[in-house]
């Protein structure tokens, strides 16, 4: 071992000049400045990359037979691209006939256009694209490279033997998917469907474009599996409407209607094949190749706050899972759960009572923290799905922020100015 204090420089045996930058020829004062100048300079490549046995005046090795037939040095000028091709055994010759194979892949779900449009303003079209959902839950279900991962029935796990503790962690161990197994016919399957959006600011430097995509998953495929991008078990769905509705004509309350109204419309055309679905079942393949009778609920929707209020039309500053009023959600009393049947029939009752004026719709549903902007829901009818209970937490914004503000908040109000 060197003695304590020993200065290391980087200089190899046979250099005249201990000083001198082998690359560049520059000479230094000191062998910190070499030092200092090798770790810094780009332009001394072999030592920018770790490799100080590299010497410049060191044989290069002699290229190895492929190397010389895919540069050309045994007859410059030629192209070898057929003889490596048939070299390597490659099905295509170029590019071109590779990007062709690569489009003959089957799609995991065809994309589909259609457009939007309000009866008093056809001329304003609000595309939507979307893939048709009942295939994308197909080509889930039958992804062999996870089949035997997949878990098609519940069950509930405890932790003693006299099943007084239950354990909930994946979704299939939820009492939501065992209650919902009842209603099932013998040997069929639920397929709880994990539909997420988030309607994303791509830029602001060029026309200040957004993009509102749909995601999908299964709640049969386990989180380990689902987390991994690799595996590709999040679909992108469709892409909603992010035209501007315009103003001229509309107040702030049916502009904002308006607003809500063409989300709902754009979602009920991506969720309308599980009514049917949800009904009557479906025949899926699985990736090992067995046939399954398979029923497709939406069990689990996930969103920020104010896209959590536009889903479930309630009031915003409200609980959209829970029917505790604004200014009662710090009591530790708990309310009384919100269902879809309650916010339809509230919905309902207020366009008959209010005789289609939206001004006297929304008054009687903001009473009753709903809002009057939508007529018909998306989720109305979807069998077998409350839309509350399938509402996650927010832990952004509901958790973290919110926690951290009401913290900022009651230490100002604790502390004095001068503290």
């Amino acid at each position: 071992m060197a003695p304590r204090g020993t200065q290391w420089s980087h200089v190899r045996p046979g250099d005249n000049d201990d000083r001198t930058c082998p690359v560049c020829d520059r000479c230094f004062q000191t062998s910190q400045g070499l030092m200092c100048h090798l770790s810094t300079a780009r332009s001394c490549k072999w030592y920018r990359k770790g490799k100080n046995v590299i010497r410049l005046d060191d044989d290069v090795p002699e290229p190895v037979e492929m190397e010389v037939l895919v540069s050309g040095e045994d007859n410059p000028g030629s192209s070898n691209a057929m003889e490596v091709v048939e070299r390597l055994g490659l099905s295509f010759k170029d590019v071109r006939e590779l990007f062709s194979k690569v489009d003959t892949i089957p799609e995991r779900a065809p994309w589909r256009t259609t457009s939007l449009a309000f009866p008093d303003r056809r001329e304003e079209k609000h595309l939507v694209r979307y893939r048709d959902i009942i295939a994308a839950i197909k080509a889930l279900l039958g992804t062999p490279s996870y089949a035997k991962q997949i878990v098609w029935r519940p069950r509930r796990v405890f932790t003693d033997a006299s099943k007084t503790k239950q354990v909930f962690s994946e979704m299939w161990t939820g009492m939501w998917w065992n209650e919902l197994q009842e209603c099932l016919p013998k040997g069929a399957a639920a397929a709880p469907v994990i539909l997420a959006t988030d309607k994303t600011q791509l830029t602001q430097f060029s026309g200040n474009k957004s993009a509102y995509p749909v995601y999908l998953t299964l709640g049969n495929i386990p989180r380990a599996i689902r987390r991994k991008p690799s595996q590709h078990t999040c679909i992108l769905l469709g892409y909603l409407p992010v035209s501007k509705i315009s103003r001229k004509g509309l107040t702030k309350r049916e502009h904002k209607a308006r607003t809500q109204r063409i989300f709902h419309a754009a979602m009920r055309l991506i969720v309308k094949p599980l009514l049917a679905a949800g009904d009557e079942g479906i025949e899926v393949t699985s990736g090992d190749g067995c046939v399954c009778k398979v029923f497709p609920v939406l069990a689990s929707y996930v969103a920020d706050y104010p896209e959590q209020c536009l889903v479930t039309c309630s009031k915003y500053g409200t609980c959209p899972k829970c029917q505790c009023p604004a200014d009662m959600l710090g009591e530790e009393e708990p309310a009384a759960l919100r269902t879809s049947e309650l916010t339809e029939d509230i919905i309902s009752h207020a366009w008959d009572s209010g005789g289609g004026r939206a001004a006297a719709v929304e008054a009687e549903c903001m009473m009753l923290d709903v809002s009057g902007g939508v007529k018909k829901p998306f989720w109305v009818g979807l069998p077998y799905a409350d839309v509350h209970l399938s509402i996650t937490p927010d832990v952004l914004h509901q958790l973290y922020q919110g926690v951290f503000k009401h913290l900022v908040s009651w230490c100002q109000d604790l502390l004095s100015p001068e503290e």
